[in-house]
C-alpha cells in the first residue's frame, strides 16, 4: 500500500521574516503600523499573526457535550391571549427558550393564560422587565404558585428571572432565601447585565461583568450562602456588535475570566451561563440589511460559546413600517428563529465546541481582552 503524503506538503512553511519582507515590499515604504487596527484607544491589533508569535490555546472548558445552545425568542407581553398565540407559534417554529418581556407583574391566573398549553419543564422560560420598581417578590410568588398548579416543582423549571439585586441587606436576604428554595434547580436569578457603553470599551465591560458576579458571591457569603451555592444561579447577559472576530474573542474571554474568578472559590468546571442578544433595530433601519447584520452577530455569539441566543427580529418594538413585516406579525420572529436553525441544521455550528480555538488571531484577541479586563478587575477590587 503506497505511503500517503503529508497533507498540504506542496505548500512549504514560510517563516515570519519572509511574510514581513513581502508585506514591507508591497507597502512601498509605508509604515507597517499604518495597517494596525485600533478598535479602542490604546489597543492596537496587527494585521498579521504567525504561529511563532501566537498566544497559546485557551482550551476553554465546557460541560456541554457539543456546542449546543438554546434557540431563544424575544416576546413582548401585551394582551395575554394574543401573546399566548405568539408563544405557541414560537415553540411550534422551533424555539426552545423564551424571554417574556413584562410591563407589569402577572398573577397566577394571568400566567396560566399567558402560558396556556405550554409545558414549563420542556422549555427554558426567562422573564424580564424594564421598570426599576418592578415588584419582584410578588411576581416570584405568583410564578411559584403557577408552577405548583401545573404539577411542576421549582426544580423542574429551567430559566431565569432578570433580577439584578442591589447589595442591601433586604436584597441579600431575599436572594439567600431563593437560593435555599432552588437548591436542586437550574434557575438563574442573579442577573449580571453588561453596562451600556457609548464607545467600544470591551475590556472595561468584561471587568464590570465579572466584578458584579464576584460581588454577588462575596456578599452572599456574608449572610451564610457559600460560593458553591450561589454561583450556579448567576447568569450573564451580553449584547453583540458587528465586530465579528472581537465578539468571538469577547465571549471566550468572559468564560475564561469567570472560570478564573470561580477558581478562587475552589469551583471547577462550572460554565458561565451567557444569554446573548443581537443588536436591536433602530427606527428607519432597512429590515433586510438588519437581518444580515443579525446573522453575523449570531454567528459570533455562538462561536464564542453563548448558552442561549436571542436574535432580535427586524420589526422588534415596531421599528419598521415595511408592509411585509407589518402585514404578517409572525414574519420577523420567524426569520429571527430561522437564522439559528440555519446555523444548527445547515452550518452545523452546534457540533464543535469552541471552534475559535487554535486560530492565531482569535486566540490573540481572547488573551489580550482577558488580560486587560483582569488587570482592570484587580485594580478596582483593591
Amino acid at each position: 500500500m503506497p505511503k500517503k503524503s503529508p497533507l498540504f506538503a506542496e505548500f512549504p512553511s514560510i517563516d515570519r521574516a519572509e511574510w514581513m519582507a513581502k508585506i514591507e515590499k508591497d507597502l512601498k515604504g509605508k509604515a507597517m503600523e499604518a495597517l494596525h487596527w485600533e478598535p479602542e484607544p490604546g489597543w492596537k491589533i496587527p494585521p498579521l499573526f504567525h504561529h511563532t508569535d501566537a498566544a497559546p490555546s485557551t482550551k476553554l472548558l465546557d460541560q456541554r457535550p457539543a456546542n449546543q445552545w438554546a434557540i431563544g425568542q424575544l416576546i413582548q407581553v401585551g394582551d395575554l391571549k394574543e401573546t399566548n398565540q405568539r408563544v405557541l407559534n414560537s415553540l411550534q417554529g422551533g424555539a426552545n427558550a423564551l424571554e417574556l418581556q413584562l410591563e407589569a407583574p402577572l398573577t397566577q391566573d394571568q400566567l396560566a393564560l399567558l402560558l396556556k398549553d405550554v409545558i414549563p419543564s420542556y422549555v427554558s422560560l426567562h422573564f424580564s422587565w424594564v421598570n426599576a420598581d418592578f415588584p419582584i417578590m410578588k411576581f416570584w410568588e405568583a410564578l411559584q404558585a403557577f408552577l405548583r398548579g401545573h404539577e411542576e416543582s421549582s426544580g423542574s423549571w429551567k430559566g431565569s428571572l432578570h433580577w439584578s439585586p442591589d447589595l442591601t441587606p433586604n436584597s441579600l436576604a431575599l436572594a439567600a432565601q431563593w437560593i435555599e428554595d432552588s437548591r436542586h434547580s437550574d434557575i438563574q436569578f442573579l442577573h449580571v447585565k453588561e453596562p451600556t457603553k457609548d464607545a467600544f470599551q470591551w475590556a472595561e465591560g468584561l471587568a464590570s461583568l465579572i466584578r458584579q458576579g464576584q460581588a454577588y458571591i462575596s456578599q452572599l457569603q456574608e449572610v451564610g450562602v457559600t460560593a458553591k451555592q450561589s454561583a450556579p444561579h448567576i447568569q450573564f447577559a451580553v449584547s453583540t456588535s458587528s465586530t465579528f472576530f472581537v465578539e468571538i474573542a469577547r465571549f471566550r474571554a468572559l468564560k475564561l475570566l469567570w472560570a478564573n474568578v470561580l477558581k478562587a472559590y475552589e469551583i471547577d468546571s462550572l460554565s458561565a451561563p451567557i444569554l446573548a442578544y443581537t443588536a436591536a433595530p433602530k427606527t428607519g433601519d432597512d429590515p433586510y440589511r438588519f437581518m444580515i447584520q443579525s446573522a453575523t452577530q449570531a454567528m459570533s455569539a455562538i462561536m464564542g460559546g453563548a448558552s442561549t441566543l436571542f436574535v432580535t427580529s427586524a420589526d422588534h418594538s415596531n421599528s419598521t413600517n415595511d408592509s411585509r413585516f407589518t402585514d404578517n406579525p409572525d414574519f420577523g420572529p420567524r426569520i429571527a428563529r430561522n437564522v439559528q436553525h440555519l446555523l444548527q441544521l445547515e452550518s452545523f455550528m452546534d457540533r464543535v465546541i469552541d471552534p475559535g480555538a487554535g486560530s492565531y488571531y482569535i486566540e490573540h484577541l481572547t488573551q489580550q481582552l482577558a488580560n486587560e479586563a483582569w488587570s482592570i478587575f484587580q485594580e478596582q477590587a483593591v
